[in-house]
């Protein structure tokens, strides 16, 4: 089911991270009113009579109360909002804030975790513990809501192994789904100045895909839905980046990358895969089916083994 985003730039948000600019990054500056959101769903509703509607940007079980039923009834009204969707942060997670969303029928909640590691969510600013956050995501499943959690790699003080690490302890959480960012330097942000002063150096767009593919094996090899890598900044917002892998295409440039490692690592000699995906293989030889096949082994089987792979040489301190 297609989403009608809807942004609620740092509404609910009572602290600022290191690498956030949302007005840069999505170029919408005040909160919609309701008659704006109204006007969206029309518009979207010309084309689809089914969405899934999304609350995306600030944080918004970080809203009061009021503020979170307002929005919720009033877009319950409209016939072609078949469901929704809200984003937040682990610190705005709690019993009684998620039976509100229960009460609107909110199947989906997006977790910017970004992190499982403390140093990494220190030098970030994001004012919770790895344990806080896993705190979260455990009861956010088990008050029977779709789990996403949002990942970033290449964040201050981060690690391979990190990343690695907080890939697996995502999966130990019960996410449904993830979404992957390599983090991108925004003009004027705290970590664009730290970048100037020489406290943080960025990733080169290899190193992303390289770390990104590997998470893709861990993740889909275990069963986690990866469902965006990379952030969608618009054309005209592109100048405000300043440093950080950018790619509109990154999220096929990686799962080309996660098809190499899966190729160099069980050399199949039958390769079957669904036609809209055969952009991920470099090799001719590759067959057109309803699903993916390498061999005897299905997609998540092949992914699963290059994975294990990755997290024994983690694990090993041989990365």
């Amino acid at each position: 089911m297609k989403i009608i985003p809807v942004f609620l730039p740092y509404a609910g948000c009572r602290k600022r991270c290191v690498f956030c600019d949302q007005v840069k990054a999505t170029g919408q500056v005040k909160v919609p009113s309701l008659d704006d959101i109204a006007q969206l769903i029309e518009e979207y509703s010309k084309t689809s009579k089914e969405y899934e509607l999304g609350f995306y940007g600030g944080t918004f079980t970080g809203l009061s109360e009021q503020k979170m039923e307002e929005y919720l009834s009033f877009v319950r009204r409209f016939s072609v909002v078949k469901s929704i969707r809200i984003s937040t942060r682990p610190d705005e997670v709690t019993v009684e804030k998620l039976e509100i969303l229960k009460k609107y029928d909110v199947e989906t909640i997006e977790v910017g975790v970004q992190s499982f590691s403390d140093e990494v969510l220190e030098a970030s600013k994001r004012g919770y513990t790895p344990d806080e956050a896993e705190k979260a995501c455990k009861l956010i499943k088990k008050m029977g809501f779709r789990l996403s959690v949002h990942l970033m790699v290449g964040l201050p003080k981060s690690s391979r192994e990190g990343e690695i690490l907080s890939a697996l302890r995502t999966i130990e959480c019960g996410a449904d789904l993830v979404r992957i960012h390599p983090t991108l330097v925004f003009e004027g942000t705290e970590l664009h100045r730290m970048m100037e002063a020489s406290q943080y150096s960025p990733l080169d767009l290899e190193e992303a895909i390289d770390i990104c593919s590997d998470l893709v094996c861990i993740l889909e090899g275990w069963g986690v839905r990866v469902i965006r890598i990379g952030y969608h900044v618009p054309v005209e917002l592109r100048r405000y980046v300043v440093a950080g892998p950018l790619d509109p295409a990154l999220g096929d440039r990686v799962r080309r990358a996660v098809m190499k490692k899966v190729m160099r690592k069980l050399n199949p000699t039958n390769v079957v895969a669904p036609k809209n995906y055969l952009v991920w293989f470099e090799s001719e030889k590759v067959k057109v089916g309803d699903e993916f096949l390498f061999d005897e082994l299905t997609y998540a089987d092949a992914l699963f083994l290059v994975g294990k792979e990755v997290i024994e040489r983690c694990l090993n301190g041989s990365l």
